[in-house]
This record gives C-alpha cells, sequence and structure tokens, in this order.
C-alpha cells in the first residue's frame, strides 16, 4: 500500500464511523472502510472504499491485510463485545495506533486493558462540548488531554484595544493566545504585538479556571 499519505482503516459504518471515514477521505487519506452489514456497505459504497467483513473473524482481518494500515478506528457502537474482539484481533494483527469508540465507562476501561491507544467517548465528549457552548461564554470548545482546553471566545471587554503584550495575556492569566481571527481577515498567530478588538475571534489555551478568569476579569 502506497504510503504517501497515511492509511486508516475505519470499522463499521454508522453515523460515527461513517462520519470519520468521510472526513479523513475528504482530507486525502488512504482510507478503506468495513463493516458487516449489506446495507450500509452498500449505502457507503459510492462515497468511500469500503468492503464488507466480519472483523470479529481473525480470517477477515487476515483477508484484508489489516496490520499493512497505519491506524485502526473501531467505531462499533451496537456491540461492545464485537468492539472488544475487533480491537484484539487489530492489536494481534499489529496495528499499534489503534482509536476505539467506546459507549461507557466500562466498555473504555476494557479497551485500554487490551491496548487501545486512543479511547474515544463519543457521547460524553459531545455532551460535554456542547455544554460549554450552550454556556454562552465559548464560541467553541476543544478538550485536549491533560487539564488544559482550546476554546474560541470574542475578546473580553476588558482586553478589547490591547495588544497581547499589553494585557499581559500569560502573566496575569495563565493562557496563551493561540492566534486571532478579525471580521474579514485572515487568521493570525498570536504574536505579542496583536491588538485584541471588540469583534475579534480569539483562539485561546489553558484551564478552564485560567479561561473563565480572563473572560470574566474585567466584571470582577
Amino acid at each position: 500500500m502506497a504510503k504517501s499519505s497515511k492509511s486508516v482503516l475505519v470499522v463499521g459504518l454508522g453515523r460515527f464511523g461513517s462520519a470519520v471515514a468521510m472526513t479523513l477521505d475528504a482530507m486525502g487519506q488512504d482510507v478503506l472502510a468495513v463493516d458487516k452489514d449489506p446495507g450500509l456497505v452498500a449505502r457507503w459504497s459510492t462515497h468511500v472504499p469500503v468492503v464488507q467483513a466480519d472483523m470479529t473473524d481473525v480470517l477477515a482481518i487476515e483477508q484484508i491485510d489489516a496490520s499493512q494500515f497505519d491506524t485502526a478506528v473501531v467505531a462499533i457502537g451496537d456491540s461492545v463485545e464485537a468492539s472488544v474482539i475487533t480491537t484484539g484481533n487489530l492489536l494481534d494483527a499489529g496495528v499499534t495506533d489503534l482509536w476505539a469508540k467506546s459507549v461507557s465507562v466500562q466498555h473504555a476501561r476494557i479497551l485500554q486493558r487490551i491496548g487501545a491507544r486512543h479511547i474515544i467517548n463519543a457521547e460524553t465528549d459531545a455532551g460535554k462540548r456542547v455544554g460549554h457552548l450552550v454556556s454562552g461564554n465559548y464560541l467553541d470548545y476543544i478538550e485536549i488531554e491533560g487539564a488544559h482546553t482550546v476554546v474560541k471566545i470574542h475578546t473580553p471587554s476588558h482586553a478589547v484595544g490591547k495588544s497581547i503584550e499589553d494585557a499581559q495575556v500569560h502573566e496575569r492569566y495563565g493562557i496563551t493566545v493561540v492566534g486571532i481571527k478579525s471580521p474579514g481577515k485572515e487568521f493570525q498567530y498570536g504574536s505579542k504585538e496583536l491588538i485584541m478588538h471588540r469583534n475579534d475571534e480569539l483562539v485561546i489555551m489553558g484551564t478552564e479556571d485560567q479561561i473563565d478568569k480572563f473572560i470574566h476579569d474585567g466584571n470582577r
């Protein structure tokens, strides 16, 4: 298999798996999607490369040469047993960069114990993101590993008209301004001399407490 792009095997073509496969394909990655349901295979066959196979069967793993893929995503959500067996089969085949969707804490724990490198708590992660967006403080929210998050906000009133350096964003709040998007202008990376205007969108990184302090400091 050509290595000009990352090769990714996506197992499971439900809403989550099909979205992953379509996104990767649109990004130019070398994707193969697999599902045992002939109806789903037929539905997605005109959109992404797809084969019908039951990946709980070791023979199917061998037939599609799963070991040749750089990464695998196990997106099976309707059967914990099938998810765990498929994950184990792919790990046994030598796929080390493996992402697996979990549907419960117990499911995630099992996947972690058998060696899945990344656990995707799809519903929990989405729920936390929506909760933060509904709160009205953030325009967008991404939780990253550890205590830090990356959020998009409008410039807080107390920082309007100030440069990143003059506002002492990092010194006072401990956050980092990754970049600024002004209306009608290109995204700019957060150099210290950039001025933060009222309608600018700031992409910032820090802990939730640090970010909230930055947002609300002028109201205290």
